[in-house]
């Protein structure tokens, strides 16, 4: 599971700026764009005179279409949910747990939360309090010494491979281009 940062679509929603067919021959041979999504599928019954690869389309690999957007350039900012969390706690936006929170489960086990309950990992701020918890984010927060890798185990191998050092503030890097983006696209910031 991951979490994206990204500049929220514009007022007026993306717009379709065309299709293009994608085929898994290496290097592509159909570059053909077009108009819109009917014409590219339409253009998928030809596809076989345009592409020269011999296995394109009989393997599990078939051409498909793909629509292109006016935010298809956007910055954006895609990590694990572990590392989003790290992110969140650093832009400040996870409240963390305290005594008042601890709660004793109840009787036969604890219960998994509603799905409609609130979580950190979705939601929105306009670009300009991104921008300013980002700034605040990268001025106080400690150099980030990263996690090692953990490797636990034969028989129940788990590994985990830790987090590189400095990759906090690399990441905070990132999400202030997508907020700078944004804030001169007028546009909030979202994750989900």
């Amino acid at each position: 599971m991951s979490v994206t940062f990204c500049p929220a679509p514009p007022a007026g929603g993306p717009v379709e700026l065309g299709a293009s067919l994608e085929c898994p021959a290496y290097p592509p041979t159909d570059r053909r764009y077009f108009a819109d999504y009917d014409a590219a599928v339409a253009g998928l019954t030809d596809h076989d005179r345009y592409c020269t690869d011999p296995d394109c389309g009989e393997h599990a690999y078939r051409p498909f279409v793909v629509v292109h957007y006016s935010t298809d350039t956007d910055p954006s900012l895609n990590v694990s949910n572990r590392n989003a969390m790290l992110l969140l706690r650093a832009l400040g936006l996870v409240a963390e747990l305290g005594a008042a929170d601890v709660h004793e489960p109840p009787p036969g086990g604890a219960t998994a939360p509603p799905p409609d309950a609130d979580t950190p990992l979705v939601g929105e701020l306009t670009a300009e309090q991104m921008l300013g918890r980002v700034e605040l984010a990268l001025a106080l927060a400690p150099a980030d010494a990263g996690v090692p890798v953990q490797d636990r185990g034969v028989a129940g191998t788990v590994v985990d491979f830790g987090r590189q050092a400095g990759y906090l503030q690399d990441r905070l890097i990132v999400l202030r281009e997508v907020a700078l983006f944004a804030r001169d696209q007028a546009r909030d910031v979202i994750w989900h």
